[in-house]
């Protein structure tokens, strides 16, 4: 599953939004394979896309807004549409163009009026070999009105997406570690792996004997700690911040090498990781992504925009006023400015390029 547009207005803090997660042109020599739909080569899709931007710039509440309208697709429930609306006396609106691999487009449209009223529509194509995105656009039905979310809703079946959050965050401050045998003996090597990487003086995770669904880490000392399913991340003792976020990491990467999901949203899960480290992991996400998966990957350590990846893959978030006095969150996409793949985002990015510098005037005046 693909996202190939995201528009967002008077949603949690985005006004006027407009993402584009597509690409016209075939690329040439591009650093990353099958940037499109395996069975319909003219879908290109952009399969990683890298979003880094100061504090406060939008990186957390962009994977919240889509998450809100892949919970309304799914469950039909408007509570979180609702109340993700800023303004409640002003029209919200969203949209989604979504693809599958097996060639299922659909736009999705969401607003809710000032009256709270939700009104929906959503309108599906089969795709044929040869179509395109933009061959796709064309054939959408103009004439279908919006509705009843619940009316338009009721027969859409909605899933297939994996979100993670910080720890600060509602309801992402849980340990997840549920696997059936025959993922369990891959997902603690794989932990164990991360873990030891993180911190050399970890020995050994294994599952725990006495209590379902846990796990042990031991030190070299001896000393373990006890991993349970549902208790909080953050109340692990003994391990570092950037060890407690371990097991999300584990668990992102046991999904994408088993097509779990199709749809990741990797959210600041490394703030308190080394950067090479971070790096590595990133690139090991990559290298497993499936035909018709996409990967979306917050951050900001820089030293990724090293990683040897076509530019319309790095996406530059901030926030700034616009000419009414309005603060509008923009995403700015690296090939916008720069098309050639040979030349260095980083080096852009270094030379503010994408204008997401922070001023830090008054820190210095304070």
């Amino acid at each position: 599953m693909a996202l190939l547009r995201l528009e967002l207005n008077n949603i949690l803090c985005f006004n006027n939004f407009k993402a584009d997660f597509s690409y016209p042109k075939k690329l040439v020599n591009s650093p990353l394979e099958y940037e499109y739909l395996r069975l319909f080569p003219n879908l290109r899709y952009k399969k990683v896309n890298i979003i880094v931007g100061a504090n406060a710039s939008g990186k957390t509440s962009l994977g919240k807004a889509i998450l809100i309208l892949f919970l309304l697709l799914k469950d039909k429930e408007s509570k979180l549409f609702r109340d993700s609306v800023n303004n409640k006396n002003k029209e919200a609106y969203a949209l989604l163009d979504h693809v599958y691999s097996n060639g299922v487009f659909f736009r999705f449209e969401v607003k809710c009026l000032p009256s709270g009223d939700l009104l929906a529509r959503y309108r599906q194509l089969q795709m044929g070999k040869n179509d395109s995105y933009e061959s796709l656009l064309k054939k959408l039905p103009a004439d279908i009105p919006f509705d009843n979310y619940l009316k338009v809703l009721e027969n859409v079946t909605f899933s297939g997406w994996r979100f993670n959050f910080p720890t600060i965050e509602t309801g992402f401050d849980c340990i997840r570690c549920k696997y059936d045998d025959v993922d369990l003996d891959e997902f603690v090597a794989t932990y164990q792996k991360i873990l030891k990487t993180l911190d050399p003086s970890i020995s050994k995770v294994f599952k725990s004997k006495e209590q379902e669904n846990t796990f042990i880490i031991k030190f070299d000392d001896g000393k373990t700690v006890s991993v349970k399913d549902g208790e909080s991340i953050s109340g692990l003792s003994l391990l570092s911040s950037g060890t407690k976020y371990a097991i999300n990491i584990a668990g992102i990467i046991c999904a994408i090498k088993h097509h779990d999901n199709g749809f990741y949203y990797v959210d600041e899960q490394f703030s308190y990781v080394n950067s090479d480290i971070e790096i590595a992991c990133l690139a090991t996400m990559i290298e497993l992504l499936g035909d018709g998966e996409q990967l979306f990957f917050t951050s900001h350590n820089y030293d990724i925009l090293d990683i040897s990846l076509p530019n319309h893959s790095f996406n530059f978030i901030k926030k700034e006023k616009n000419s009414d006095g309005v603060y509008e969150i923009k995403i700015v996409n690296a090939s916008v400015l720069e098309k050639r793949n040979n030349v260095s985002v980083k080096n852009m990015n270094e030379n503010d390029y994408f204008g997401i510098a922070p001023d830090t005037s008054a820190i210095f005046d304070s």
